[in-house]
This record gives structure tokens, C-alpha cells and sequence, in this order.
């Protein structure tokens, strides 16, 4: 006879196959979530700096105002953007392997507006310093900085894909005229004096 036979675990503490003695290692529950308005309106008190995606398709470039982008590490160098699901320039992304950043600059907010129309592409050759379809790059003209990049990983989160890229090459022009554009709260600023 084991000494086990009148161990009887608790359902509730059975993990991915194994018996767990303590109620902590169980699955935890779903937080509760805020409404949709309520968290849309916390985000937009974080002011951002204005990026365009671009990604080539069909010897197009189009473009995309995003902001959610970030650097994720400096070794190796790797950014990190969000892409809803029906973003116009998230197949490209996707079937090509590549996309490119610019940040831009206090005088291209028109661009910034165009970028953010919701639905359909975006075309933004105009406004690239090479439209050549046999390069690889897709910088904006007059961008403030321009990272190229190459997708290393994809997550698919909820509706959005989360897209991890490494960088290839930087070209930055902040010694030139001009700052950054901001978002904030629903509007386009311009920086501020330091503090």
C-alpha cells in the first residue's frame, strides 16, 4: 500500500500535467480590463515622437504614420513596431521581409496626416529620397532620422502583429534645421526649450 492512497490533489492546482501542492501556482485569472475609450484616452497622454513605416510593394513605397515604435536593444541593434492587423503597409512588411523608419521632422506634418488616413494604401514615393524599385532603401526626404531594417521576429498579439526588426543601416539628419514632430493628446507639437 502507498503511502499516497488517500492523496486526492485539487483539481484546481493541476498544472500542465504535473500536481502542484500550493493554490499559487495555479493558472491565473484575467485581469479586468478597462473600456476601450478609457484606455485610448490614458495612451494619448503619451506624447510620442511621429514615425512613417514604408515598406515596398509592387514597386510602390507606402507609407504608414506610426506610433508604436521603439528600440528594443543596442546589441544587437533591433526596434520593435505595431502593425494593426488591417494596417495598409502590414503585407508588404510581411511578404517582403523588410520595412524601413523615418522619424519626422517639425515641418511634415501634411505627410504625417496623409499617413494616418485610415484604410487603403498610402503611396509615399514622392516623398522618398530613392523611389529606384531595384533599392532597398525607403527613406523619407528631410526625415530627421531613417533606420532600414530587416524583420527578424513576429508575434501576433490580439489584433495588432508585433514586428521585431534588425537594423541595417542609420541615417541620421539631426545637425540639420528642424526638430522632431510630436504627438499629444489628438494633436502634431513641435519640441519645446529644454528644461
Amino acid at each position: 500500500m502507498s503511502d499516497y492512497a488517500e492523496f486526492a490533489p485539487d483539481p484546481r492546482v493541476l498544472v500542465s500535467g504535473y500536481v502542484e501542492a500550493d493554490p499559487a501556482f495555479a493558472a491565473p485569472q484575467p485581469a479586468a480590463t478597462v473600456d476601450e475609450e478609457t484606455f485610448k484616452s490614458a495612451m494619448r497622454a503619451l506624447a510620442s515622437g511621429v514615425v512613417m513605416v514604408i515598406a515596398r510593394k509592387d514597386d510602390r513605397l507606402w507609407g504608414l504614420t506610426i506610433s508604436a515604435c521603439c528600440s528594443i536593444s543596442a546589441q544587437p541593434p533591433q526596434v520593435l513596431i505595431s502593425l494593426a492587423d488591417d494596417a495598409s503597409c502590414r503585407q508588404a512588411i510581411l511578404e517582403t521581409g523588410r520595412f524601413g523608419l523615418s522619424v519626422l521632422r517639425d515641418n511634415q506634418k501634411d505627410l504625417a496626416e496623409l499617413g494616418a488616413v485610415p484604410a487603403g494604401p498610402k503611396y509615399v514615393d514622392v516623398f522618398c529620397q530613392d523611389n529606384d524599385p531595384g533599392s532597398n532603401a525607403t527613406m523619407i526626404a528631410g526625415a530627421l532620422v531613417h533606420v532600414e531594417c530587416v524583420v527578424d521576429r513576429i508575434f501576433e498579439v490580439s489584433n495588432h502583429t508585433l514586428l521585431i526588426g534588425n537594423v541595417e543601416e542609420v541615417v541620421s539628419r539631426v545637425d540639420l534645421p528642424g526638430g522632431p514632430l510630436l504627438y499629444f493628446n489628438r494633436t502634431f507639437h513641435e519640441l519645446g526649450e529644454s528644461l
